[in-house]
């Protein structure tokens, strides 16, 4: 694996920062998991309304916190499984091993929030399933041309482990889906036996004038939806995304530029995409 110094000083810093915290013992898994359903439950309730009074609201409000604290542990003391998990996968493309361990966070917070302890389990085994899902989604994402579901992606993995070893090949679904996310040659026939190539019919990628007012009228909701969130937030989104130089930055680096922890930008970033796509009032 073959990665920049700037990274490396990068991933050794990270490293050092998550050794810190100390790994979990069952006890310690069982326990947490228990304060996180609690607290999962107490939101339910007041999400609901389903207390008697404010001595019971506020009751419930404690066990919300206290979760957050618990999920918040939890998460820390599982990271290096994170990094032993990305460490893993063969860096390609343009992604780099920041960006699976980034990816692979995402899918141990889900895993935590879903982890139960009292059915006797390790949480490791649990949670590396969750944590491989969403570095594989990931990479699929990046892998090909045509962006097509993590589900049809997954099976067509699926068949093509399987024709290469026990089946003649793949359905007529999986083989046009299989076609489709192949490069093929600008020089390539569009008809056997013909002159004309694809080169030769592809659109031309001059900007035409309906393309300036989509680009405007997208910008202008953008920028109107981020006026309705909080000046931090809308840092995090710009950088996140290069609303503003069109440099896409990490976490990492969003954390360092605001002066927050990477995984506090990402849950802030997280948060803001959640509400801007469920209240389409925030875009009107």
């Amino acid at each position: 694996m073959k990665m920049s110094r700037a990274m490396t000083d990068t991933l050794t810093l990270y490293l050092d920062e998550i050794g810190k915290h100390p790994l979990l013992t069952k006890e310690d898994e069982t326990r947490l998991s228990d304060q996180i359903r609690k607290g999962q439950e107490a939101s339910a309730q007041m999400e609901t309304g389903a207390y008697r009074d404010l001595a019971e609201l506020e009751k419930l409000e404690r066990l919300v916190k206290k979760a957050d604290r618990a999920k918040e542990k939890f998460i820390l003391g599982n990271l290096r499984l994170v990094v032993s998990v990305a460490k893993k996968y063969p860096i390609t493309g343009s992604l780099e091993l920041e960006d699976l361990i980034q990816e692979g966070n995402v899918g141990l917070e889900h895993a935590v929030k879903k982890f139960d302890g009292r059915k006797g389990f390790k949480f490791s085994t649990y949670g590396t399933f969750w944590i491989r899902q969403a570095i594989n989604r990931l990479i699929d994402q990046h892998s090909n041309l045509i962006r097509i579901p993590a589900d049809t992606h997954s099976a067509l993995r699926r068949q093509l482990r399987e024709a290469d070893s026990n089946s003649p090949g793949l359905t007529s679904e999986m083989n046009r889906i299989h076609a489709l996310t192949q490069v093929t040659s600008l020089d390539s026939p569009v008809i056997s036996d013909e002159d004309k190539n694809l080169h030769s019919v592809i659109a031309s990628s001059d900007r035409s004038p309906d393309d300036f007012v989509r680009d405007w009228h997208e910008a202008e909701t953008v920028r109107k939806a981020l006026q309705r969130l909080p000046a931090k937030t809308q840092a995090m989104l710009k950088y996140r995304f290069g609303f503003d130089d069109g440099i896409e930055r990490t976490f990492r680096e969003i954390g360092d530029l605001l002066d927050v922890s990477a995984e506090s930008a990402r849950r802030t970033v997280a948060k803001a995409i959640s509400q801007l796509a469920t209240e389409p009032s925030l875009i009107d």
